[in-house]
């Protein structure tokens, strides 16, 4: 992990870089080495946009638990969004050889099958995990895309 940021804003941690491994027998993945010693206290792993995996440190989960409790329950994309996020969350620890285990409904919403290719990522603040042929489908959009940009709002 690096940090990001001036001196006059909040320094902050982020994940870099794209990596390849295979789900194991068990469904453990291996989760890259840069990124383990955020994860020793224990993380987060749940649902991620685009059938992707997500997997936060405690510190991230807690915020993004605050922001998703935040949301008004009489919104039914805010109910739906809440529910992925939460009914799909486990608590989690890197074993000693440094994989995660994935748990079947997970590997179900993800496509990842026992055996698979996956690609870890890392985006900023969150790692993702995702089949290898979705993550090449997704970032060859992303890369058409980005290539295309000719403004930014937000």
């Amino acid at each position: 992990m690096t940090q990001s940021g001036s001196r006059h804003e909040r320094r902050i941690k982020v994940f870099l870089g794209e990596y390849q491994h295979i789900m194991d027998s068990k469904g453990r993945v291996v989760i890259p080495s840069k990124f383990r010693k955020e994860l020793q206290q224990g993380c987060v792993v749940t649902k991620g946009q685009d059938n992707c995996l997500q997997i936060l440190t405690k510190k991230n989960w807690t915020s993004l638990s605050e922001e998703m409790v935040e949301l008004p329950v009489t919104e039914k994309s805010s109910r739906q969004l809440r529910r992925a996020i939460f009914s799909g969350a486990v608590d989690s620890k890197l074993d000693s050889a440094g994989r995660i285990p994935i748990p079947e409904n997970l590997r179900e919403y993800s496509q990842i099958d026992i055996n698979g290719e996956v690609t870890v990522t890392g985006i900023g603040n969150v790692i993702e995990i995702w089949s290898s042929k979705m993550w090449k489908k997704i970032q060859d959009d992303a890369d058409h895309e980005f290539a295309n940009i000719n403004e930014v709002k937000g």
